[in-house]
């Protein structure tokens, strides 16, 4: 029984480590840091996260997708955003979120499409491709949510490249990135294994 256990665990662990090196290592060029190095787009799609920390204190990672999904518009690299988060509530809304605080930094609202029905990464870019009708876009994540972006939005058909808003110090967000290495994972699995 230990011996199965061992094995199952080994296995486990290798199958995780197998999704995230094919991952990173076939998505790894699509991840672009300097704008300028973009192919322009019709449309950006932003990825939804929560407006605040569990603390109550803002979220750097909002933060900094809105700051360079604003950076995009305002260099003319797309001409819209789609803003895909969750929306559990009237009180929690990632989307809306999103667009408050955009239209207070200056953008106009016109520019701005809110899906609030993008509960999953895989669920906001398949929507991207079926509900609002896009096949090429700019991704706009952290660089550790952009590889599984990017690896999903192949899959799915979808041209893209992947511009990464700054990522908060890695220490004091350790459980996040390892959420990551298991997000990957569950991916490979709803792709190629569960679909």
């Amino acid at each position: 029984m230990l011996k199965a256990i061992k094995w199952f665990i080994i296995s486990a662990f290798s199958f995780i480590v197998l999704c995230n090196v094919w991952i990173v290592g076939t998505t790894h060029n699509g991840i672009i840091k300097d704008s300028r190095m973009l192919i322009g787009s019709e449309v950006g799609l932003v990825f939804g996260t929560s407006q605040h920390q569990v603390n109550g204190e803002p979220n750097p990672f909002f933060n900094h997708r809105v700051e360079s999904a604003k950076q995009l518009l305002n260099a003319g690299k797309v001409e819209k955003l789609i803003l895909s988060g969750s929306k559990d509530s009237i009180y929690y809304d990632e989307a809306e979120a999103m667009k408050e605080a955009l239209v207070a930094q200056g953008i106009d609202a016109n520019d701005l499409i809110l899906d609030k029905y993008g509960n999953r990464t895989i669920e906001s870019l398949a929507r991207l491709r079926d509900v609002h009708g896009y096949n090429q876009c700019i991704l706009i994540t952290q660089e550790y949510h952009a590889y599984r972006c990017l690896f999903i939005a192949e899959k799915l058909g979808l041209h893209a490249q992947c511009f990464v808003a700054e990522t908060p110090d890695k220490r004091s967000h350790i459980w996040a990135l390892l959420r990551e290495l298991l997000a990957r994972t569950k991916a490979v699995a709803d792709l190629y294994i569960l679909s």
